[in-house]
């Protein structure tokens, strides 16, 4: 998904939660259908925000007037849809807990936030110059808006009234549902950082050995004094690269997709690169095993042939994550980002 879906998502989905007038309603639900009503309304809206977002999306970014009003034009959807959502939220009435009132009051007081920090963006989007880059002004605004904190409001309400700990773990049940009333983005989602920490891990462990047997070979190669040496140092560096590449696919199969709406995709494109990987150092390993190094002429060919092979290798690897741009990542890309193994 392009980057601008996410940042207005990041921005619109908190917007979406000034719906909770229900505090002024004393009717009380049990936890179990509270939450499922919650996230029932949670589902639509997210539903309705998406196709709100899908006119902005579309926009020429390059032509910054044109942006900004498609912009103004999407919040003025979203908060349409927001009316939905207050109309079921406010039907629900109190989760019939301790603590049921407190958990009212702290979407009241999230949902305040929430509104002065969406009409501030809203503000400040406005405000950019026409002959400004939007994508870049835009970028700014949301860097510095930052994201709402939802969850720490009701961490700090259980301390008092521990039941509010079980409706915590009832939305958090439900991914889906709890990344529309948590957070725009799963970064605090343990599950989203320990699968984006095993997929950074296993490439860079993988990258780090290639890398290392790529930078080696040439002065191998230099070192060589015959045929049968230039191919026997291909021939290890193709097999140990397999064997390296073999453990990179157990690695990433063995990751659980991340609990986003696209997830098992996102995951799928990822174990398939895999998949793929191995199938073509398996095919390189062959090709250099089957290769004619009758004489130094052509063990210096095909030593420069497999050369340049390697580098394709890394190549292929980046194109294969192409696909990804079709999904939303919901702020696995900040992940990505951010955490230091990923930093390679």
């Amino acid at each position: 998904m392009s980057p601008a879906y996410r940042l207005a998502a990041a921005l619109l989905l908190p917007l979406a939660l000034i719906a909770a007038s229900c505090g002024d309603s004393t009717r009380k639900a049990p936890l179990a259908d509270w939450v499922d009503g919650l996230c029932r309304a949670a589902a639509k809206l997210d539903r309705d925000r998406d196709a709100a977002l899908e006119t902005f999306t579309s926009s020429d970014f390059a032509k910054t007037a044109g942006a900004k009003k498609a912009f103004a034009e999407t919040v003025e959807k979203q908060r349409e849809a927001q009316k939905t959502f207050r109309a079921a939220v406010n039907d629900l009435g109190q989760p019939d807990i301790d603590g049921g009132k407190e958990v009212v009051k702290a979407f009241q007081d999230q949902f305040k936030e929430n509104d002065q920090r969406t009409d501030d963006v809203a503000k400040r989007v406005a405000a950019i110059p026409d002959r400004a880059d939007f994508l870049t002004e835009f970028q700014r605004i949301v860097d510095q808006a930052g994201e709402p904190d939802f969850r720490a409001k009701l961490v700090l309400v259980a301390k008092d009234h521990p039941r509010v700990d079980d409706l915590i773990a009832a939305i958090d049940k439900d991914p889906d549902c709890s990344r529309v009333i948590f957070s725009a983005s799963p970064a605090a989602n343990p599950q989203s950082e320990a699968w984006v920490s095993g997929v950074c891990t296993a490439l860079g462990t993988w990258i780090d050995a290639l890398s290392t047997g790529a930078d080696s070979i040439n002065r191998k190669l230099d070192a060589a004094q015959t045929p049968a040496e230039v191919k026997r140092i291909l021939v290890d560096f193709f097999e140990q690269g397999l064997a390296d590449t073999r453990a990179l696919d157990r690695a990433l199969k063995r990751l659980n997709p991340p609990p986003v709406r696209d997830g098992k995709e996102i995951n799928r494109v990822f174990t398939t690169a895999g998949e793929d990987l191995v199938a073509a150092m398996e095919r390189l390993t062959r090709e250099v095993r089957s290769a004619d190094f009758s004489t130094i002429e052509q063990a210096d060919a095909e030593a420069a042939r497999f050369v340049a092979l390697i580098d394709q290798l890394f190549g292929d690897v980046a194109a294969s994550f192409d696909e990804l741009q079709q999904y939303d990542p919901e702020g696995l890309d900040v992940l990505f980002q951010e955490l230091p193994e990923c930093q390679f």
